[in-house]
């Protein structure tokens, strides 16, 4: 039911995903997804949560445990920007569940932005210099935001080589900013 809600929200949205819709689309009674899931809104936080645990945030730290906060910020967007490009349908459906918290419990969509930042932050928290705590902070929204805008344009605009290239662009900007960062903070 979860792969057939996926399918459904990212063609119809949050809000045109009925219940109904998604038990047909899973060939399944209506009874059933109710039973399991009991209404709409669990269903979307079971979506959420299984999408939001596929999409990759995490490092490979070299073998001298050594990284740069550059490397780290570039495998963070690079890997997340790779799923989006692989998977758009999860990534419409990741998006429009967003979107829907938003709407309906903005404490709930801050909840799922701070599930990502504090897995981010746990990331460059790996790296061999670290950054005062506000910079990070600031660091993660601009890796998350990074993440939102480029999966966005991949969606709209439909060039996932684009993406990718943007995606290396947004890279160098990073490293190039944290280079500096590291060096000011030293």
């Amino acid at each position: 039911m979860i792969e057939a809600a996926v399918r459904v929200i990212a063609r119809e949205g949050a809000d045109g995903a009925t219940t109904r819709k998604i038990a047909d689309e899973a060939k399944a009674p209506l009874a059933s997804l109710h039973y399991c899931f009991q209404n709409k809104e669990n269903l979307l936080l079971a979506v959420f949560a299984q999408l939001s645990d596929e999409l990759p945030v995490g490092v490979d730290l070299p073998e001298d445990r050594k990284a740069s906060l550059g490397q780290v910020a570039e495998q963070l967007l690079t890997r997340a920007m790779r799923w989006c490009v692989e998977n758009p349908v999860r990534t419409r459906a990741l998006l429009e569940i967003l979107l829907w918290a938003e709407r309906y419990d903005p404490e709930l969509s801050a909840g799922f932005y701070k599930a990502f930042y504090n897995r981010a932050e746990d990331c460059f928290r790996q790296a061999d210099m670290t950054l005062p705590d506000e910079e990070l902070h600031s660091t993660v929204r601009i890796v998350v935001s990074l993440v939102d805008g480029l999966s966005l344009q991949m969606l709209t605009g439909g060039d996932k080589g684009r993406t990718l290239r943007d995606t290396a662009t947004a890279c160098a900007m990073l490293r190039a900013f944290l280079g500096e960062a590291a060096r000011s903070a030293a």
